[in-house]
């Protein structure tokens, strides 16, 4: 059992009064162009007049920080894996590569891997992010439309367990990687 959120005052309370594990979730608005994070803070962080933001509570120091109180992270994916718009029309917004007449993940292609697993793990940290989901607009073009080549890729990078909204497909992924002889994921 796992308590999580994305507040960090009462992670810190809890740490003190039970010795379930405490997740610190991480999250972010979206991604923009390029395919970097806007970040925002921790509401408890706002109330406080802490100015840092998650992009803070990820770096080696924020991990080292959470460590004092928790046992893991939930980041949102796209700290892990992050995804590019395409800009078709030069008007400096992504496009709907895809026609389906919304911009969401499946018109955009994956950008390498961030350290932020290995950074985590080197805190003593569990690296459990969300969230998977099986339908195409959450999918990287790059995944073909096959959630579990996102699944592999996450699992190939060493997480150490993930939120779905599709059990199922993550349990079975989980034991198509174990098969596997060697990790591939997609670039």
């Amino acid at each position: 059992m796992f308590i999580q959120s994305f507040e960090v005052a009462n992670l810190k309370k809890l740490n003190t009064m039970t010795p379930i594990r405490l997740v610190q979730l991480i999250d972010a608005v979206d991604v923009d162009l390029t395919g970097e994070l806007i970040h925002y803070s921790p509401y408890d962080f706002i109330l406080s007049g802490d100015t840092r933001t998650y992009a803070d509570l990820v770096t080696p120091a924020g991990l080292s920080e959470i460590a004092t109180y928790a046992d893991g992270i939930g980041p949102w994916k796209r700290y892990i894996v992050s995804v590019r718009g395409i800009d078709a029309n030069a008007d400096g917004q992504p496009d709907d590569v895809n026609g389906d007449g919304s911009v969401n993940d499946a018109d955009k292609q994956l950008l390498p891997p961030s350290s932020l697993i290995v950074d985590a793990h080197d805190a003593g940290l569990l690296v459990h992010p969300y969230t998977f989901r099986n339908e195409t607009r959450y999918l990287a073009a790059n995944y073909g439309d096959n959630p579990v080549e996102e699944y592999l890729q996450f699992y190939c990078l060493g997480v150490d367990g993930l939120f779905s909204d599709f059990p199922d497909t993550a349990v079975s992924s989980r034991e198509l990687f174990r098969l596997l002889p060697s990790c591939g994921a997609p670039q």
